[in-house]
């Protein structure tokens, strides 16, 4: 396999019949290679959630033509506003004209204070409020722990998809289609060397806390699990059990 220098756009990758993942490779010098992905529900109201790395913008607009025409985007689901998850939105809000905006109070506030956006076409979401998607429902969840007060995900009952926002994110060695495919111990390693760097207070949460809070996940009963920074999963109690019981982190470390 080819070694990944410089960030890299994967091609599109099925989840179920209506989601597709659009993968990217952003390598992190001497620590291995983190996933940025973004995620389109096709349908009568496509959705696409984030718009991916500003450094890759050409490579995104082509991949998410494959799945979906810009023009059709209805809505695009914010995460939250950190730069790898808002890179191509003025684009794609150039190309996409009836797309809104999905965030929450606080992430419609940061994109007002970056200035460029027109605020019009944000769809603020309330407090408990669900987004009807295409005659679905993908309603809010706040992920057990993140890096932006804003983060905000969702569940998609209908096709049993939780998306987690950046929860799981982990530093890998190679790219993989999907997290079942890597190794107990590596991905183990994974998590916690981007948890030293992205949410470092990740092991100071009270650990009853964030069992019940990932419990609270569980009881969804995903059959798929999407993160911003790890290949999507068919194993959230895997996942759930690995961010519960990795060590102190207070170094970060190769992924080997």
């Amino acid at each position: 396999m080819t070694t990944i220098t410089i960030p890299t756009q994967g091609a599109p990758q099925a989840v179920t019949e209506a989601w597709t993942a659009l993968p990217a490779w952003l390598p992190v010098p001497d620590l291995g290679l983190l996933s940025v992905n973004a995620f389109v529900l096709r349908g009568r109201e496509p959705l696409l959630v984030d718009t991916g790395l500003q450094a890759l913008e050409a490579e995104f607009l082509a991949a998410l033509a494959q799945v979906v025409a810009p023009e059709d985007l209805r809505w695009i689901w914010l995460s939250h506003a950190d730069a790898d998850h808002i890179g191509n939105l003025r684009p794609v809000l150039e190309r996409a004209p009836r797309a809104r905006v999905v965030t929450n109070f606080l992430g419609a506030g940061k994109m007002g204070m970056m200035g460029g956006f027109d605020l019009s076409r944000v769809h603020i979401l309330a407090e408990d409020e669900v987004l009807e998607v295409g005659g679905r429902i993908l309603r809010p969840q706040r992920p057990p722990y993140c890096d932006a007060p804003e983060s905000l995900g969702f569940h998609d009952a209908t096709d049993g998809v939780l998306f987690a926002v950046d929860c799981f994110g982990a530093l890998l060695p190679t790219p993989v289609a999907d997290a079942e495919a890597i190794p107990e111990a590596r991905l183990r390693a994974g998590i916690e060397a981007w948890s030293a760097i992205d949410v470092p207070w990740l092991t100071r949460l009270d650990r009853a806390w964030l069992r019940r809070a990932l419990a609270d996940l569980e009881r969804l009963t995903p059959a798929h699990v999407l993160s911003g920074h790890l290949p999507p999963s068919r194993d959230l109690a895997r996942l759930a059990r690995i961010v519960t019981e990795i060590a102190p982190v207070g170094d970060t470390r190769r992924v080997a």
